[in-house]
């Protein structure tokens, strides 16, 4: 099963990445410095933001026409980051066509290879684009084209500044990016694929994680290993340890290996989340018995 935010969810939790990052703003930072807006590395995010920012001196100034200024800045956001955590939701090779600035809007067109993008790939692209142009005090909007033509994948074709759409937005939506571990069909072993994941209000990050581990894979080549009814009774982390209790029959598979790879999926899965170092499983509140894996 394929596991797909919807895309007005996709924009509304790449918005409050910026309630996530209090030294981040909306306005120039100072007389020349601009936050560019990347990927975190799936690999060191940890369960932490989807979007990090890096700091850029650009050589603007007031004298400069709106257009040259959007200029600048998306010619330093399609150079890519400098910082080797970050990675660019732009595909490579991606060039800026042309721009036109209407009014408060910034009417950007790049090349083909941007249509190849869809779902929260192309969410997390177009906001990467709009939260570093919206900077700019006569830019509260911006519209991406790809070689002249919309993309029929997202429900809006304008993206409004973040002060804008932050004053509307649903409150409690938070990305995280975790490594979730499922069987290869073709090996036969563990293989992680990593997923941005929707943190609501009032939900861990575990609990999180193993509704993403029981929706399943993206890939359609990977198998998930939870059983239908598989369920937990209670999740917490203390001091580095994530304690998961489960109930004595009913969720775990009846046969030893399968039972243990599950297992292993479950803590690998888990081990991804920043500020985990090791999982222990509990049965019905109890130690897990010798021998039960």
């Amino acid at each position: 099963m394929r596991r797909r935010l919807s895309l007005t969810a996709a924009l509304v939790l790449l918005l409050s990445l910026l309630c996530a990052c209090a030294a981040q703003h909306a306005q120039e930072m100072d007389e020349n410095g601009y936050e560019l807006y990347f990927l975190s590395d799936p690999n060191s995010a940890g369960g932490g933001d989807a979007i990090r920012t890096q700091e850029k001196r650009l050589t603007l100034d007031g004298a400069m026409e709106t257009e040259d200024c959007v200029r600048a800045l998306m010619e330093a956001l399609l150079a890519g980051p400098d910082e080797p955590s970050l990675s660019s939701p732009i595909p490579e090779g991606t060039v800026l066509k042309s721009l036109k600035v209407s009014g408060r809007r910034a009417q950007i067109d790049l090349s083909a290879q941007y249509a190849r993008l869809t779902g929260i790939d192309l969410s997390l692209a177009d906001y990467c684009i709009t939260l570093t142009l919206t900077q700019l005090p006569n830019v509260n909007a911006v519209s991406i084209t790809a070689d002249g033509r919309e993309l029929p994948y997202r429900e809006t074709q304008v993206l409004l500044s973040a002060d804008t759409l932050l004053s509307s937005r649903e409150s409690g939506l938070r990305p995280i990016t975790v490594s979730l571990y499922f069987l290869d069909s073709k090996t036969g072993e563990l293989r992680a694929e990593q997923q941005t994941l929707a943190l609501y209000e009032g939900q861990t990050r575990v609990n999180a994680l193993l509704e993403a581990l029981a929706q399943g894979p993206e890939d359609d080549s990977l198998v998930s290993l939870l059983p239908e009814d598989f369920a937990v009774i209670s999740s917490r982390i203390e001091n580095g340890v994530c304690y998961l209790n489960l109930p004595a029959s009913g969720s775990l598979p009846e046969n030893e290996a399968e039972r243990d790879l599950m297992l292993s999926a479950l803590e690998q899965s888990i081990l991804s989340l920043g500020g985990v170092d090791e999982v222990q499983f509990l049965i019905e509140g109890s130690a897990e018995p010798d021998g039960y894996r």
